[in-house]
């Protein structure tokens, strides 16, 4: 089965990385999508964003890295996926998730969601933490996947 792992990705987490690797070994390709919000202020361009992305999950086969800025909905369907994977963090994510889930269920009946529980290693971090830890120049290693530390740096301190 495809399946689509959505976000912002602003930027990408080793909660997020986890996501998508516990979904490449469960599915047959995992589309990971980069969600384009124009109601969202994001730290990072979108194409840092997919860069960091694909740069993470860059030797993993049956991952795929995309943008997209329409309904994820709509895109599942195009691609043939069955199936939204959510990681869900603490009840407040399962209930906004599961809102998210009956809506996409109007727009493309058929197209399920998996909810993956986030590990004890990962739950606390979220992409506000990350760009937290990049406002106060602390070390980003526990937070986001160790081959994008240098480039998430990178890119912050070229924008200072």
């Amino acid at each position: 089965m495809k399946v689509l792992c959505c976000g912002s990705f602003d930027p990408v987490t080793k909660g997020h990385e986890e996501l998508v690797l516990r979904a490449a070994a469960l599915f047959e390709t995992v589309y990971v999508v980069v969600a384009l919000n124009p109601e969202k202020h994001y730290l990072f361009s979108p194409e840092e964003r997919l860069y960091l992305c694909r740069k993470t999950f860059e030797l993993r086969q049956n991952v795929q890295v995309l943008l997209h800025d329409g309904l994820v909905a709509e895109l599942a369907v195009q691609l043939g996926a069955g199936a939204l994977v959510k990681g869900v963090r603490n009840g407040v994510d399962l209930e906004y998730e599961t809102q998210l889930f009956e809506i996409n269920r109007i727009l493309a009946p058929g197209l399920d969601t998996v909810f993956l529980p986030a590990s004890s290693q990962t739950s606390f971090i979220s992409s506000s933490c990350v760009r937290e830890f990049l406002r106060f120049g602390r070390d980003l290693s526990a937070v986001v996947p160790d081959r994008i530390v240098d480039e998430i740096k990178n890119i912050y301190s070229e924008r200072k």
